[in-house]
């Protein structure tokens, strides 16, 4: 099974169709649609849930959160709306700020996985009204979350970018933290460099507590249009085969993790 665990959908109208159409070209089995505020327009929580109406079998729905006036009962009413998942960005706060934990924790009751976007967050002038700090989204808070709520898995996106090795060594010793290599890490982020980040096995000295690979904490996750989507499967094949990575972590790391975290 492969699952694209982080993607949004595009302004055009038709952009599910191509995305599915796309999808099972590639042998791509399900998407992970992430949700935005309303004022970006485009994979707002409104428009995920009549995408998953129509392809309840392929889409998967992770409501945008916002921090600054969610509450937990938000949280179940976007479980009722089938809503698998949350998605966190612009927060008002670190995301470990106190005042966030009982969101946190009926995320962890309801079994919701949390995606949260990490490091430099791109500059949109809609953003202008919004008091943005990418030092809020550093992948250090996610260890803390992480230890608060041990049921509750968590994604962090692009591998925490610039904060490379707080997201590294915060997955190394956290069984329910993962992250995504999203963005220009692929692009820019040699093999070797991701290499000596994610070099822990079950026989190192340092190791993770559960005797995981450090490639098992990676989730694949696209997070571009639908028509770039190939490419950077082929940047994640890349990067792997070069590294020398078995075809059974590949496997986990396409979509096998990403389907326990699901529960599939």
């Amino acid at each position: 099974m492969i699952i694209d665990c982080h993607h949004h959908l595009g302004e055009e109208p038709d952009y599910v169709e191509k995305l599915v159409q796309e999808c099972k070209r590639l042998k791509i089995d399900k998407v992970c649609l992430m949700g935005l505020p309303d004022f970006e327009g485009f994979s707002t929580n409104s428009q995920i849930k009549e995408a998953i109406k129509r392809y309840p079998d392929f889409l998967i729905g992770f409501a945008f959160a916002d921090l600054r006036t969610i509450i937990p009962d938000d949280i179940n009413r976007f479980k009722e709306k089938k809503f698998s998942g949350l998605k966190f960005i612009y927060p008002p706060a670190n995301y470990d700020t106190e005042k966030f934990d009982r969101v946190y924790q009926r995320a962890e009751e309801l079994e919701m996985p949390a995606l949260f976007h990490l490091g430099i967050v791109a500059r949109n002038e809609l953003l202008n009204p919004y008091r943005i700090s990418s030092n809020y989204m550093k992948p250090i808070y996610l260890d803390t979350l992480a230890r608060i709520f041990p049921k509750l898995n968590i994604i962090g996106a692009h591998l925490g970018n610039p904060w490379y090795e707080e997201a590294t060594m915060a997955a190394r010793w956290n069984p329910n933290l993962y992250f995504d290599l999203s963005g220009s890490t692929l692009k820019k982020k040699t093999p070797e460099f991701l290499g000596n980040l994610l070099w822990w096995t079950p026989q190192t000295r340092y190791r993770d507590p559960e005797g995981r690979y450090a490639w098992e904490k990676i989730l694949f996750g696209s997070d571009v249009p639908y028509n770039e989507i190939e490419e950077v499967m082929a940047d994640y094949k890349r990067i792997l085969n070069k590294l020398k990575i078995s075809q059974e972590i590949q496997d986990k790391m396409f979509g096998g993790t990403m389907a326990k975290i699901l529960k599939l």
